[in-house]
């Protein structure tokens, strides 16, 4: 799902808690008329975060919210997609690598702002990033889903004259070098999340590499990996904590979050100049509530300022509440996600490709996007989005054809032998019928209907899907292990390049078990393709091999449904979930 710096009223900084405005005009009246502090923002979210430390999540609620405590080298701005320094003075100077261990790569070398500190007042440096990459190389943390990327990186040397400046050397070219070191993760502070210093003298290069580490000391890289994963590195003021402009007060689970902005914080000297180090609000209190219609309730009794991904029929139906529109306003942006149906192909009913065709064309796309989402989305084909420059044309979608689908079931060898409306097949000597059981987030309302169409649909072909309704993080969790046959998802569409390892190579984090060493080989080539046009090449091709093995399901890309408190200054983004928390400015009343 991409904003040029915002001024600050000078009547927005007097502001303290319980002061009441001199209306200018009735409108204003109505909206400044707050119970609480103007400069809070309260954020629904539809799931609770799973943690807080950056290098263990891939929960985008939980992105929601670290992306405040903590700063990224660079930020993609919100409005432009263009990426920006944040906490990097600049972008990297790149260089090819000439000579040496590392020859035919490329070296990136970053310096952190001066003033950059931590809460403690020392300097956030490269010996922090470098500590950041290496908590995620080491083997005994849980970080699958963030290796893949850092392959190629062989070395990071800190400036022994000035430890802000750092060289990143990545053994061959890569598409996404500037991208993963500057944007992947956050840098973390190696004194809080390391107080032991287990990592400190150990040398990047030694943890970048698996032979090497696996000579190490195991104990103390386990003690390491249990105490990074532990409760106080995940969820703890005071632990959790970056060199953003903000700071965890406290989580009470399932109820919210607080943030407060940090007093005195050294990025608001710079904050006229670099547009991601903007930070407005006073405070920033996240309420998880996975329940739309109790979330819209909350909207119309005005205890939300900000509310997205709202079902779209609610979206609709909100809009008609005199209240809500006399206080917020309705945004629509392109909304950089795509929803689609995770498909198992382990499962012995799943692992044919004509299956899963079948189970493509069974399926009425744009039944769902009229009936579910109230024309709000378009059907695609690929994981990329459809405004990119790569996106395969080509390929159509897919449209509805219960008797196509039948026909490809029959070529696999399923059919209704016992004339009970689900097709069957003989496995190891069984009869097994097409019984798939669909997962889903529980609670919400958009997913079930949407379950419930598919459902509905694809009993015509003869498939006889049953739905499970699970709590996100168990869902999650059950994704990462395999144990399902079809489910519910969505993923935030990168703003730049695609990098299609994470999901469909090997040695990603792959749910959907889909591999072949074609696929892999192919992957392997993208990410070391920095020519533009023959990357575009590849990509087309990979998009095609995707497309005819249907290891996701495409469905379609939903519009962004965004509402915010008239109160606030807002800029949309196409960028997940639509709007920029930090930037939301309290204009002049």
């Amino acid at each position: 799902m991409k904003q040029s710096p915002l001024i600050l009223s000078v009547l927005c900084l007097i502001f303290v808690a319980g002061c009441k405005p001199t209306p200018k005009s009735s409108e204003n009246e109505l909206v400044f008329d707050m119970d609480r502090p103007l400069d809070e923002v309260v954020i629904h979210l539809d799931g609770e975060p799973d943690r807080l430390n950056p290098c263990l999540s891939v929960n985008v609620y939980s992105r929601a919210v670290f992306d405040q405590l903590f700063l990224y080298l660079l930020n993609v701005n919100p409005v432009t997609l263009e990426f920006e320094p944040a906490l990097a003075i600049s972008r990297p100077k790149v260089s090819p690598i000439e000579a040496g261990p590392y020859a035919g790569g490329l070296s990136y070398e970053f310096e952190i702002h001066p003033q950059a500190v931590w809460d403690d007042g020392s300097p956030v440096t490269g010996h922090d990033f470098a500590f950041t990459l290496k908590a995620v190389l080491n083997t005994k943390v849980p970080a699958v889903a963030y290796r893949p990327y850092l392959s190629y990186i062989k070395d990071v040397v800190v400036d022994p004259g000035n430890p802000k400046k750092f060289t990143v050397y990545y053994s061959q070219q890569y598409m996404l070098g500037e991208e993963v070191v500057g944007a992947l993760l956050p840098v973390l502070p190696a004194y809080l999340f390391d107080p032991e210093g287990i990592l400190a003298d150990i040398p990047f290069a030694v943890m970048a590499d698996e032979a090497q580490q696996a000579a190490l000391d195991q104990e103390k890289l386990q003690r390491f990996a249990d105490a990074f994963t532990g409760e106080a590195m995940n969820r703890s003021p005071g632990t959790v904590d970056g060199c953003g402009p903000y700071d965890l007060v406290s989580w009470e689970t399932g109820q919210r979050l607080v943030l407060k902005r940090k007093d005195n914080w050294w990025g608001d000297k710079l904050a006229n100049k670099y547009t991601q180090l903007t930070a407005y609000p006073a405070q920033l209190t996240f309420k998880p509530i996975p329940d739309p219609n109790t979330a819209s309730i909350a909207l119309k009794d005005g205890q939300i300022d900000v509310l997205s991904n709202l079902p779209p029929n609610l979206f609709e139906e909100i809009k008609a509440s005199p209240f809500v529109n006399e206080r917020y306003n309705f945004f629509t942006p392109s909304s950089l996600v795509n929803t689609f149906l995770y498909v198992n192909t382990r499962s012995p009913k799943l692992s044919d490709k004509k299956v899963r065709q079948a189970l493509a064309n069974a399926i009425d796309v744009q039944e769902l996007i009229e009936a579910a989402y109230e024309g709000y989305g378009e059907p695609y084909t690929s994981p990329v989005h459809p405004s990119s420059s790569y996106y395969n044309k080509d390929l159509k979608a897919i449209a509805y054809n219960p008797e196509k689908a039948i026909a490809l079931l029959n070529e696999a060898g399923w059919k209704d032998s016992n004339n009970n409306g689900v097709v069957d097949k003989m496995i190891d000597g069984e009869l097994v019928e097409m019984d798939l059981e669909y997962k889903l987030t529980a609670g919400r309302e958009l997913s079930q209907t949407i379950a419930q169409l598919i459902k509905d649909q694809a009993r015509r072909a003869g498939f006889n899907i049953t739905l499970t309704a699970q709590e996100f993080n168990t869902l999650n969790q059950d994704m990462k292990s395999g144990n399902y046959e079809l489910a519910i998802g969505a993923k935030s569409i990168s703003p730049t390049l695609w990098e299609p390892k994470q999901n469909f190579h090997s040695e990603g984090d792959n749910r959907t078990g889909w591999s072949t060493p074609e696929s892999d080989a192919l992957i392997d080539r993208i990410q070391v393709t920095i020519d533009e046009k023959e990357r575009n090449r590849l990509y087309l091709e990979l998009q095609a091999m995707l497309y005819d093995e249907l290891p996701w399901i495409y469905l379609l890309v939903p519009t962004g449904r965004v509402i915010v408190h008239k109160r606030f200054e807002a800029t949309t983004t196409p960028i997940f979930p639509g709007i920029a928390y930090k930037h939301l400015q309290l204009k002049p009343h």
